[in-house]
């Protein structure tokens, strides 16, 4: 499939890509498909494309494998970790617990603190409730991370990433 958007954004035909390549157009026609095809004929492909010969093996194999293995995560896997509300990295998904947590920590203790204080107890403290929401929060965090430590899912949702969050770049 990554041969296929090459030969389009270089607007080459199948045929053409296999002249210029000097493989057969059934080659062409099985690397698009999917197949594996020999060293040697990367190193072709890779010649035209002008690419290094390893990542354009990398991009071939590797990019295949992991859609695979992410369709086989069961749905609500994908759905918590992978797509729409959380979609970040293990580590991302750490410090946002520990933020949450601290946040929390703060909170009620200046509840708790302000009541010590004025000797009343008010029970619309909203620093209370915050506080707790933030442990939820936090809670709910740790589950998202046990989860994908579980299934494993960590380096198959690599592609769904961000490559920024909290400022910080990924490293590849």
């Amino acid at each position: 499939m990554f041969v296929r958007v090459l030969r389009r954004r270089f607007r080459f035909s199948q045929e053409q890509l296999a002249e210029s390549s000097g493989l057969s157009l059934r080659t062409i026609q099985r690397v698009e498909a999917g197949h594996r095809i020999s060293y040697a004929s990367l190193r072709s492909l890779a010649a035209v494309f002008e690419v290094d010969v390893d990542k354009l093996e990398r991009e071939l194999y590797a990019m295949d494998k992991t859609n695979i293995e992410y369709e086989e995560l069961p749905l609500w896997v994908r759905l918590i970790l992978g797509r729409g509300w959380v979609s970040s990295s293990r580590r991302e998904l750490i410090f946002t617990e520990v933020i949450l947590a601290c946040l929390g920590v703060l909170l009620v203790g200046l509840s708790i603190a302000n009541s010590y204080w004025l000797l009343i107890y008010d029970p619309k403290s909203s620093a209370l409730y915050t506080g707790l929401l933030m442990f939820l929060f936090a809670y709910l965090t740790a589950v998202c991370i046990r989860v994908g430590d579980k299934y494993s899912a960590w380096p198959l949702l690599g592609h769904t990433q961000p490559r920024k969050f909290f400022g910080s770049a990924e490293q590849d």
